[in-house]
């Protein structure tokens, strides 16, 4: 089933799943019952890239709203709600979605920074705050973006009575948004928090479990696994950027929403001129910072970019061209990968401020994280293809059974 516009609403050939339909239910019996008590209480969400948290946030979102607007015997009533996200993109989305329906209202679609301060400017607490991406909330000050506390999410609870936040700890990009669970935990702990785990990947289909488990075993384990083909599920691995290129064109052209991304290892300043990912002898621009409300995986001239980890996060794509760059590289003594912190080209990504010590092993898993990222966001196909030699002679040899152009 390909997608046309979005993931973060349902098309019509499509329902919400049993255990999507079961937690939507959870969230809005536990904000019926909690919004009349006295103690503030939190509910989290987990799950991993593609599970669908997103869709099953703004589906909550809606319910509550409706319930605040339209049903009196409701103890959700006249409750004032908001959903807030920390991700410039995905916020576009939510606020363009908002402004469809007359229930949801972009003035309740905020960033956290605005969000803290609006409740302080009219000194009030909000009722129920819904977090998608909580996992980028700050975690220090940030005086370019206005934060001067030191974490968002405690600043958050202190201004609301109920709060629903989706987490995952492999989604973590920046030192400035440094969680773990060890730290959520000590912050929510105090307020006995509800947790649910969603565990199945809706994003990538047919057979992809195996698909799943490689990516897995890859940016969290630093493995390199077989894999048979999959059926369903488009997995291909090339040896030239501008084969794989040609192929996500002629997708794009079939179905629409493929695009072609990359790993943070080619030099960008934003802002300032064009700047480009090369391998071998194709070149193309990375994306440009756009302050329209079209969101980038949305718009239709950006095939001729490459999308990075900011751009695409939180988005599902038809077909994803992966570009692994020179950062990442293959240990055949080790028989293992061997990330290369000092190739990164992300600096915003490694900034540390006074007070914060963040060790080589802290690099390497922000930079794991984003290709886990990159890599999940295929609904129906994944093309890979790697800067690295030595990287690229290992998967030639381990994905022979899959689809090698």
């Amino acid at each position: 089933m390909f997608m046309e516009k979005n993931s973060f609403i349902l098309s019509d050939q499509e329902d919400l799943s049993i255990e999507q339909k079961k937690l939507i239910q959870s969230v809005l019996d536990f904000s019926k019952q909690q919004i009349i008590q006295e103690e503030k209480k939190l509910f989290i969400i987990k799950g991993g890239a593609g599970s669908g948290k997103s869709v099953v946030l703004f589906e909550i979102f809606k319910q509550i709203q409706r319930e605040a607007f339209e049903n009196k015997n409701s103890p959700l009533y006249q409750t004032n709600n908001y959903l807030l996200v920390n991700h410039a993109e995905i916020w576009k989305i939510y606020r363009d979605l908002a402004g469809q329906t007359d229930i949801l209202k972009k003035k309740n679609v905020l960033k956290p920074t605005t969000f803290i301060h609006q409740m302080d400017k009219i000194s009030t607490q909000a009722d129920i705050v819904l977090i998608d991406e909580a996992h980028l909330l700050l975690t220090e000050p940030d005086p370019y973006n206005k934060f001067i506390q030191t974490n968002q999410l405690i600043e958050i609870i202190k201004r609301s009575k109920i709060i629903v936040i989706v987490f995952d700890s492999h989604q973590v990009l920046k030192f400035k948004s440094m969680w773990t669970e060890k730290k959520l935990e000590n912050i929510v702990n105090q307020y006995k928090p509800v947790s649910y785990q969603l565990t199945h990947q809706y994003r990538m289909l047919g057979e992809n479990n195996d698909v799943v488990e490689w990516i897995d075993n890859l940016t969290q384990n630093r493995l390199i696994t077989k894999l048979a083909p999959v059926n369903g599920f488009e997995f291909k691995f090339f040896a030239d950027a501008n084969q794989m290129y040609s192929l996500l064109q002629k997708r794009n052209e079939e179905v629409g929403m493929s695009r072609l991304l990359a790993t943070t290892d080619y030099p960008y300043t934003v802002n300032r001129g064009t700047w480009y990912v090369t391998v071998g002898d194709f070149k193309l621009p990375w994306d440009k910072l756009d302050t329209g409300n079209t969101p980038w995986a949305l718009r239709p001239d950006t095939f001729s970019e490459v999308g990075s980890v900011y751009t695409i996060q939180g988005f599902d794509l038809n077909y994803a061209g992966v570009i692994i760059g020179p950062s990442i590289t293959f240990d055949e003594e080790k028989n293992s990968i061997v990330i290369d912190t000092d190739k990164y080209e992300d600096n915003a990504a490694f900034r540390q401020t006074k007070g914060h010590v963040f060790s080589i092993r802290d690099k390497e898993d922000i930079m794991l994280n984003a290709l886990n990222i990159l890599l999940k966001r295929g609904r129906c196909g994944l093309y890979i293809c790697v800067a690295d030699d030595t990287l690229r002679r290992k998967l030639s040899l381990l994905l022979g059974n899959a689809d090698l152009v």
